[in-house]
């Protein structure tokens, strides 16, 4: 369909799209040395990475695919010189998406009520839960945002909720491990987003480099630019005998680069 990109999803009728809107609270990223990435063990930031930057408060960040955007507030810091195999990101577990996409054929929205068209779009339903796209003509077209609640990461690899291993990725980038977290940093066992102990509230991610980043006196800078060519799931499920689409949000990536003069 003409909203898939050239990507389907292997062993299902669903496909990758880019997402027209991917919105992050970011708290705080760097880079690391000496992190177990094929442990569950969330990793100790404190003591094994640099953080380079550091927002308390959350600083809101739409993701554009393969743009790399400047950060408001919070506090930058250099690294130490030193060679660095890992970089990691700490972010909240609620992420939003808002999208809109046209298909060659008229296809049932998952919303309550169901409506048919093909231009469908988010219609402000939260994820989980479904039921979170409209369909009609596109003149009646009303993208609004989803909040995403990431509650647990349903992994094969290895199989859990809460830490997962992205490996052997299709473009080539750097294989990324995830952890959830409670609000007190401490490993997440409930698959619900709250501020509670044992709750998820936030998402780290750890890339380990196929390249190194070496910081020295020549450094001048570090760029981190986001990859969201799979940030969204154009899922088709077929409800009752009707087929129906739903958008769900996927994930995202970063690649880090050390500029220099």
């Amino acid at each position: 369909a003409a909203a898939c990109s050239a990507e389907p999803i292997t062993g299902t009728t669903d496909c990758w799209g880019i997402p027209d809107t991917y919105t992050i609270t970011l708290y705080e990223m760097g880079v690391c040395n000496n992190i177990s990435d094929q442990s569950s063990t969330v990793p100790d930031l404190a003591n094994s990475c640099q953080t380079v930057y550091l927002n308390s408060t959350g600083a809101t960040v739409d993701i554009e695919n393969n743009v790399t955007g400047e950060l408001s507030g919070g506090t930058t810091t250099r690294p130490d010189d030193n060679t660095y195999a890992y970089g990691f990101i700490k972010v909240d577990a609620n992420i939003m998406m808002k999208h809109q996409a046209t298909f060659a054929d008229p296809i049932v929205g998952s919303g309550d009520p169901n409506s048919a068209g093909t231009t469908c779009w988010t219609n402000g339903n939260q994820s989980p839960g479904g039921e979170t796209t409209d369909c009609g003509a596109a003149e009646d077209a009303d993208p609004q945002n989803m909040n995403v609640y990431i509650q647990g990461l349903v992994c094969a690899t290895p199989l859990g909720n809460f830490y997962c291993r992205y490996e052997d990725d299709s473009e080539g980038l750097d294989d990324t491990y995830a952890w959830l977290v409670d609000a007190n940093g401490n490993a997440s066992t409930n698959a619900n987003y709250s501020e509670n102990a044992g709750d998820v509230k936030y998402l780290i991610g750890i890339a380990k480099f196929n390249v190194s980043k070496v910081v020295n006196d020549d450094s001048t800078g570090m760029q981190s630019q986001y990859r969201v060519s799979r940030g969204l799931n154009v899922d088709f499920t077929v409800v009752n005998g009707v087929q129906e689409v739903n958008f769900n949000l996927q994930e995202f990536k970063v690649v880090t680069t050390i500029t220099t003069d």
